[in-house]
């Protein structure tokens, strides 16, 4: 069998193909399209082929594997711990990656299901919107305090009558620069909404997620965040595995008699990682019912403070979710 390394990007690849001794055989730098790996991959014997997990990456694998190679998509930070080199160029990076299929020097990533694909895709554009809703409101809150205007906190359902309101007895002269800004500020929480009640629905009809909601603090994005990320529950051996999946876990140095323990890693995915958090802090600002994991968080918000708080009660959020999908139970408050 022959060994294939893929440097993938958007318009152009760089491919490298060596034999079982590491000789290069092929080196060839094609258009990242389906038509070109066809003609320049489809008519080979099939062989091992690698590229780095990006946003390409699930379909470059797809189409590989259409024509009968074996496709690995690899964690790309580890393929960087793998090869250290200064000379860092597309034809160099798809040699690394082709000896690397070769030697099985790397660690192959988790491919999630079409499923798990299409649900992220919507919580990714959710989260689009209300970031460029963020901007737009800070943009207009800008360039009114460039006039002397400062808006101070105003409700979200209120703050483009507001605008409107102040624009028009202050500085009637920008009602034509401002109305645009609130006019797409106003579409994207609109979408935002819609988009929410969509994956409200798909949390409704899904019998994870509603066991996963069971969970005080953990709301529909927040579950289904959680099972397109995790997509297979059982692909950990254990529910302490996932906080270091998803970042939750603190660095650490270790060097003969050092070992330092620094803030979390906050590798993984960043989405899930936050809305987690934003779970801990409900639950321990807005949960009333008292029950042992919000106590412990409480007593470590006393000692540690409230964010180093939030985040273990995240860390601990992700491991019960976990136990919860795969044991089938709902949350005990009596256990938790």
């Amino acid at each position: 069998m022959n060994y294939c390394g893929i440097d993938l990007a958007s318009q152009a690849s760089a491919i490298c193909v060596v034999d079982q001794n590491g000789r290069i055989l092929r080196e060839m730098e094609i258009p990242s399209d389906e038509d070109s790996f066809r003609t320049n991959l489809g008519a080979v014997s099939a062989m091992r082929c690698v590229v780095e997990a990006s946003p390409l990456a699930e379909w470059a694998a797809n189409c590989l594997e259409g024509l009968g190679h074996k496709a690995v998509i690899i964690d790309a930070r580890r393929a960087k711990a793998v090869v250290c080199t200064k000379k860092k160029t597309d034809r160099v990076n798809a040699q690394d990656l082709a000896h690397m299929s070769r030697t099985g020097w790397y660690t192959e990533v988790h491919r999630k299901s079409a499923a798990a694909r299409e649900l992220r895709t919507w919580l990714t554009a959710r989260d689009g919107l209300v970031e460029t809703a963020n901007a737009l409101n800070a943009r207009v809150r800008g360039l009114l305090r460039a006039h002397g205007i400062r808006i101070g906190k105003v409700a979200e359902r209120e703050f483009e009558l507001k605008i409107r309101d102040v624009v028009k007895a202050k500085v009637p002269a920008l009602t034509g620069a401002i109305t645009p800004l609130l006019e797409l500020w106003r579409n994207a929480i609109e979408a935002a909404k819609q988009m929410e009640k969509r994956i409200a629905s798909v949390a409704k009809d899904d019998a994870v997620c509603r066991r996963l909601m069971t969970v005080p603090g953990i709301g529909p994005l927040t579950a289904t965040a959680y099972v397109a990320t995790i997509d297979q529950a059982k692909r950990f051996e254990r529910s302490d595995q996932v906080p270091a999946y998803l970042g939750l876990v603190p660095s650490v140095y270790q060097s003969g008699e050092v070992d330092y323990r620094g803030r979390i890693t906050k590798e993984g995915d960043s989405l899930l990682r936050w809305l987690l958090v934003e779970a801990a802090h409900n639950l321990l600002t807005h949960t009333k019912r008292e029950f042992a994991l919000k106590r412990w968080g409480q007593r470590l918000e006393q000692h540690k403070g409230i964010g180093k708080a939030r985040v273990a009660v995240a860390r601990k959020l992700a491991m019960i979710l976990h136990h919860l999908w795969v044991t089938g139970e709902a949350f005990d408050w009596k256990r938790a």
